[in-house]
């Protein structure tokens, strides 16, 4: 069980005023360097969860223990990630569980590897592809630190080439070109299984979904989402004039044993 106050080696998050956030690994003799002041990792340690932090400074913020969107939105980024506000629809649609075996095709950062691995585990297991291995490495840091990696198999390969895997509940597929890797992805897919492919423009979307129905796929269904936050104030709550809006276009199906053999 996590413990309720901080020691070396934990990963905090420290939060100033208008939601700016630094992720921190707290080491003794360390400092944080922010425009409130700095913060010495020596007055960390030992404090409990929660509580207020000044900086030499004077400057006021808040100790909090990392949630996963935390690790997701504050990690290395070399690519491209896809968005918590996605990642939610993807997995309750290929109905990835705990103790499920994904399959990811494009490991890139470890953003959605970290959102699945946390979903899968302490039984499941993720295993994913990468064919960059400065992005793979990019990964593997971002999982450990948020204490996932166990749950996460890396290989650095091109999956077009094939998979290792058989059978696995669920698969996402995160690649420039998707359609270089379903039919490996389908070969893995367990009958029923779910699939979500990350598509970027509309001429993807629109190969993905043909060549989907006609492998035989059913509930073949592409979307994106938005996400806007609501400014509420006594007497003046209201949407926010900011929104989050397009990301990514996602198709979503479920693989059945009719169609054609896929190419």
């Amino acid at each position: 069980m996590s413990s309720d106050v901080v020691s070396e080696g934990d990963t905090v998050l420290l939060l100033a005023p208008k939601g700016v956030a630094w992720l921190v690994r707290v080491s003794r003799g360390s400092e944080l360097h922010t425009h409130l002041g700095i913060i010495r990792h020596d007055d960390l340690i030992g404090r409990p969860y929660g509580s207020p932090v000044e900086s030499q400074l004077g400057g006021r913020l808040h100790l909090l223990r990392p949630s996963l969107e935390d690790f997701i939105m504050l990690g290395e980024r070399p690519t491209q990630i896809v968005y918590p506000k996605d990642m939610g629809l993807i997995v309750a649609r290929i109905g990835a569980m705990p103790g499920s075996r994904v399959l990811e095709v494009g490991t890139g950062s470890g953003a959605l590897t970290m959102f699945l691995a946390a979903v899968v585990a302490p039984e499941g297991r993720v295993h994913s592809y990468e064919v960059r291995p400065e992005f793979a490495d990019a990964a593997r840091r971002n999982l450990e630190r948020a204490g996932l990696s166990k749950y996460v198999e890396i290989k650095v390969r091109d999956a077009s080439t094939g998979v290792d895997e058989r059978g696995v509940d669920a698969a996402v597929v995160d690649v420039g070109d998707a359609l270089r890797v379903l039919g490996a992805v389908h070969e893995a897919l367990r009958p029923s299984g779910g699939l979500a492919v990350i598509a970027p423009t509309f001429n993807q979307v629109e190969r993905i979904v043909s060549w989907l129905r006609s492998s035989g796929y059913v509930r073949v269904e592409a979307f994106e989402t938005t996400y806007r936050r609501i400014e509420s104030k006594p007497g003046a709550t209201r949407p926010s004039s900011s929104t989050v809006a397009h990301t990514t276009f996602v198709v979503t199906a479920r693989r059945t044993l009719g169609g054609p053999a896929p190419a």
